[in-house]
């Protein structure tokens, strides 16, 4: 339910499990907005969360 908007980079939002890894609504929505996602799982600290590009895979995201 976002407006088109080419200014956004990606997503970030989190699962209500202990998996970081994508669903498939989840690449769906890789595909159409931005270049980097970022999904946080339980128990939602430091090392509880994964990044990825528009096709789903892994990346390396370091937080500075």
């Amino acid at each position: 339910m976002q407006p088109i908007d080419f200014n956004i980079v990606g997503t970030v939002h989190s699962h209500p499990s202990f998996s970081a890894h994508p669903s498939d609504a989840d690449l769906q929505l890789f595909r159409k907005h931005g270049k980097i996602h970022i999904i946080a799982a339980a128990p939602y600290d430091k090392t509880s969360w994964l990044a990825y590009n528009h096709n789903g895979e892994e990346l390396d995201l370091k937080v500075i």
